[in-house]
């Protein structure tokens, strides 16, 4: 089964110091849709995409130095410091992808099933899920449901629903059937259902919509469940069009866009080698632009490729199209296997660090126990 997106928390001792330190270091283009760990987006020390967290060890009360904010021990600066210079290496617009690690722009979008137990955790198990996150206009939505014991599923009596708006509007009733007709397949244990939006329920840009689902089981026992899925009206897309270019010893992989709505638009995009296995760098670039054909280029930072030791050609196996013109963002459908780039050496790739120069004073501040600009004024 696929995966529901998580959201990870920050500690909240380290977010604070992190978020004064950088609060004057310049913005990234990118909404926050971007994955924060590869962005820099946010001012706490992050993972590059697909990398777990450090742990945070617990903070003592006397673990303190003058002249730094109460509770910030010197090994949690310290180790702050180190993480803000290896992200400094490399600009906020790209980064290092892990092999083995989910990736962020894929990973983002999967889904994973939604439970409801009877009481006390009795089964069958309701199992409800969208077939994505996310659905584009004028597309159906589509969604599955199913009664399970352990991993198997059971037969149910039936299988109802309600769509409901934000604001709790019901826009109509849904029944889930294992047919074979439409989006299902025939007799393998998983009901589906799909409708198509009314139109005045399809949002200027993108809406989130909640399903409640009803279950009654063999022995009429109900299970209840509740998921909820974007419906989105992107106002720009990707043609198809790519290209690609050595630029200042970083690969610059350009997408066309064609604009229907002027607004502001993001575009993230994962490189891997030729074949698709190996994963190397993300990138990503933000832009306001009228309406008509545009080109939206993902800087690969040089450094990065450099220190894969990949030869080309690269692979942009993921691209992905936002409307960040309002939130939220409207999410365009994630295009695979988009483009293959030329042939490239890892030496033609800049061996330079980019020393972000906020993420770079950050550190700075934090290994010579100095307070933030804020916190110095306030002495």
């Amino acid at each position: 089964m696929k995966r529901w997106i998580g959201f990870l928390a920050s500690g909240a001792a380290l977010c604070v110091l992190a978020l004064l330190l950088l609060r004057d270091a310049e913005e990234p283009s990118a909404k926050a849709a971007v994955p924060a760990a590869a962005t820099g987006a946010l001012a706490e020390p992050e993972p590059a995409p697909g990398q777990a967290a450090a742990p945070r060890p617990e903070l003592p009360s006397s673990a303190r130095i003058p002249g730094r904010p109460a509770g910030v021990a010197p090994a949690l600066a310290a180790q702050a410091a180190a993480d803000y210079r290896r992200r400094a290496r490399y600009p906020r617009s790209s980064a290092p992808l892990r092999s083995g690690e989910p990736d962020p722009i894929a990973g983002e979008r999967e889904v994973t099933p939604i439970r409801g137990r009877g009481p006390g955790g009795e089964e069958p198990v309701l199992v409800i899920f969208p077939a994505r996150s996310s659905f584009t206009e004028p597309e159906p939505v589509v969604l599955h449901a199913y009664l399970a014991r352990g991993d198997d599923p059971v037969a149910a009596l039936e299988i109802t629903a309600e769509v409901l708006t934000e604001d709790g509007r019901v826009l109509g009733a849904l029944t889930f059937v294992d047919d074979g007709a439409a989006f299902d397949s025939a007799r393998d244990g998983v009901a589906t259902t799909s409708f198509v939006l009314p139109a005045e329920a399809v949002p200027w840009l993108a809406a989130s919509y909640l399903v409640q689902v009803r279950a009654l089981t063999m022995e009429q026992e109900e299970r209840l469940a509740a998921m909820s899925f974007q419906y989105a009206r992107p106002h720009a897309r990707l043609t198809g069009r790519y290209r690609d270019a050595l630029a200042d010893g970083s690969l610059r992989v350009a997408a066309e866009v064609d604009v229907a709505i002027e607004g502001r638009f993001h575009l993230e995009g994962t490189l891997y080698d030729a074949g698709g296995e190996r994963p190397v760098a993300w990138a990503q670039t933000a832009q306001a632009l009228p309406t008509g054909r545009h080109w939206l280029d993902l800087p690969y930072y040089g450094l990065i490729l450099r220190e894969s030791g990949v030869e080309g050609p690269f692979l942009l196996r993921y691209v992905a199209l936002s409307t960040t013109t309002e939130m939220p963002n409207a999410k365009s459908p994630v295009v695979e296997n988009a483009h293959l780039t030329q042939r490239y050496a890892p030496t033609q790739f800049t061996d330079a660090p980019a020393d972000d120069r906020g993420l770079m004073e950050a550190a700075d501040r934090l290994e010579q126990g100095g307070l933030p600009n804020e916190l110095r004024a306030e002495r």
